[in-house]
């Protein structure tokens, strides 16, 4: 009898796990970085750790980030915080270390100008992003 209804809440429980897995949305990862895209903070650049930091904790991943000054647009005014950092080399604390390897050099560079083109951050695949703080 305690194996019928061990087997019973066994089963009831994967039937209640499935249907909540419903509600994640699909399992697509649409950059190819093994990160699904509904957790997946750079959600069309691969990014996956350790190169998927979020240093300003926007919900938008460094890589795919030049809005330095978080206000939902990638102007001249987040050029002018990227150039001071990259003549130290080091990140402020604002996410112009794009590649998250710890120094902001010429690759950081090349990162950031399709960015500028862009002229917004992300896109990102976290429910909070553009909130500061984002976490999961």
């Amino acid at each position: 009898m305690k194996t019928g209804l061990m087997a019973a809440g066994i089963a009831l429980l994967c039937a209640m796990g499935l249907a909540f897995a419903s509600f994640a949305g699909p399992s697509v990862d649409t950059d190819g970085d093994t990160v699904f895209d509904v957790l997946d903070n750079c959600r069309l650049l691969a990014n996956k750790a350790p190169a998927d930091c979020d240093t300003d904790n926007d919900g938008y991943g460094n890589r795919c980030d030049g809005d330095f000054d978080n206000n939902k647009a990638t102007v001249a005014t987040d050029f002018g915080i990227f150039v001071p950092d990259f003549k130290k080399g080091l990140d402020s604390g604002k996410g112009t270390d794009m590649d998250c390897n710890g120094a902001v050099v010429a690759t950081d560079f090349g990162l950031f100008v399709p960015n500028f083109k862009a002229g917004k951050p992300g896109p990102s695949g976290l429910h909070c992003a553009g909130t500061i703080p984002c976490d999961l």
